[in-house]
């Protein structure tokens, strides 16, 4: 049996952080039919791991009240991360409410646990993060939407825990958050740029289709169960013998792919144009490579989710807050994929995805669009981006050595983020069981090598 080391941690403090006293007035938010999409879908879980060869003492008298203070300043301008999801009497869904005084949940914690271990690229346990995360309890009727822990590894660095419930970000705006809240840490100063303040009016976000009482049907109302309330989330875990790995495609192997992808292509010129961007190559490989490994034998779907806001007719801000997001569907069969061209046809049905956007977002039938539940069985999923750069996510004692979302081994998603060193590169997240993850590497590592020929 696949055991994992112990990795226990001790509390130092339990505490709140508010924005500053009178600094944002009540204010509501509306969920739109993006929002609502996301209501019962698992908690996000992300760590940054930053190196920091210094005491626990030099932490908490040097660095913990800098995190604090610059996370008081940041909350002003995300105050409806400090604020609850409640369902008022006379609403026919949940709001975002946000009242002065309101909060965020803080741990600071010690773990005497390896810390090279934890932010490693290796396959380890899954269980061995969660004592790294905080907890965000909900009730029946109020839900808190951010909690942080930070975990100082003495001598050797510290990281970031955060909780956020889904119903308020996207991939994009919780990367927004967090490069918003390094910046203001490193600088000390509580402005930020343009391109770093949220933007909050529900207003631009025009539901034609009629979505919104589609998925209040689909994924808020309460079912038949006693147990199930307004709130409850859907929360698989992850069984023991789970572990969790990064894999990194360099430039060069992207290179490679792409002109293994072009050579085995030029024999029908009749196709059109194919966009061989990092994102598409690395997608398709990968997709590829699981199912190759015959990696749960239901998931020969990719789902690609597309960021809304500039494809949206009028497009909005880049800064909007809150879920944009649409995911698109990829099919292919898997005896296509298993062939020697199956990385040409999986490239090519990203493809077909990519020409579709070109015409404008389309909602897409309702029929079509899945519970939490069963996103779980059949497809596999993308989160994060190599977009955001999230590597640039610096409070000020550099860059992260690790940023990994954790929460990937509930959704059964992939993570995808840029390299660490900036060069072009990929690393990507997995959570299989022990036995399916050393199959999937060799396959990865071995069709790697076949593409230098």
């Amino acid at each position: 049996m696949f055991m994992a080391p112990p990795n226990t941690i001790t509390v130092l403090e339990l505490c709140r952080v508010a924005p500053p006293p009178d600094s944002v007035s009540q204010t509501s938010l509306p969920l739109t039919f993006f929002d609502l999409a996301f209501l019962r879908f698992p908690l996000v879980q992300i760590i940054y791991f930053y190196e920091y060869p210094h005491s626990k003492t030099h932490f908490l008298d040097s660095v913990l009240p800098k995190l604090k203070h610059s996370l008081s300043l940041t909350l002003q301008h995300f105050y409806p991360l400090a604020g609850n999801l409640i369902w008022p009497p006379e609403s026919e869904k949940p709001i975002i409410l946000y009242v002065n005084g309101d909060s965020v949940s803080l741990t600071i914690a010690e773990s005497n646990s390896d810390f090279y271990h934890l932010s490693g690229n290796h396959a380890r346990n899954c269980n061995e993060s969660h004592s790294l995360l905080p907890h965000l309890p909900s009730s029946e009727t109020l839900a808190p939407l951010l909690a942080l822990q930070f975990t100082v590894f003495p001598n050797y660095g510290f990281c970031i825990g955060i909780t956020i419930h889904h119903v308020i970000v996207d991939g994009h705006s919780s990367t927004m958050f967090s490069k918003s809240w390094a910046s203001i840490c490193r600088s000390g100063d509580s402005s930020l740029s343009p391109e770093l303040l949220p933007f909050y009016d529900r207003t631009v976000i025009k539901d034609p289709e009629g979505l919104e009482k589609f998925f209040l049907n689909k994924f808020v109302k309460p079912t038949e169960s006693e147990s199930e309330t307004e709130f409850n989330i859907v929360d698989h875990r992850a069984p023991s013998n789970t572990v969790k790995t990064t894999f990194e495609l360099s430039r060069g192997d992207i290179e490679r792919l792409k002109k293994w992808v072009l050579t085995r292509r030029e024999k029908d010129k009749q196709t059109p144009p194919l966009h061989l961007s990092t994102l598409v190559l690395t997608c398709a490989y990968v997709w590829v490579c699981l199912i190759k490994a015959d990696v749960k034998k239901k998931r020969i779907q990719l789902v690609v989710p597309v960021d809304c806001r500039a494809r949206l007719d009028p497009p909005i801000p880049l800064t909007y807050f809150g879920n944009c997001v649409l995911g698109h569907r990829v099919h292919t069969e898997p005896c296509d994929i298993m062939g020697e061209d199956g990385l040409v046809i999986a490239v090519e049905e990203l493809n077909k995805v990519i020409r579709g956007l070109e015409s404008g977002i389309h909602m897409g039938t309702k029929k079509k669009i899945p519970s939490p539940s069963e996103e779980m069985e059949a497809p596999i999923g993308i989160a994060w981006s190599n977009r955001f750069r999230v590597y640039e996510t610096d409070f000020g004692w550099g860059r992260p050595t690790k940023a990994e979302l954790i929460s990937i081994e509930k959704t059964g998603a992939m993570s995808l983020v840029e390299s660490r060193d900036g060069a072009g590169g990929v690393e990507i997240g997995f959570a299989l069981n022990k036995q399916e993850m050393e199959v999937f590497a060799s396959i990865f590592t071995n069709g790697l090598k076949a593409s230098k020929l």
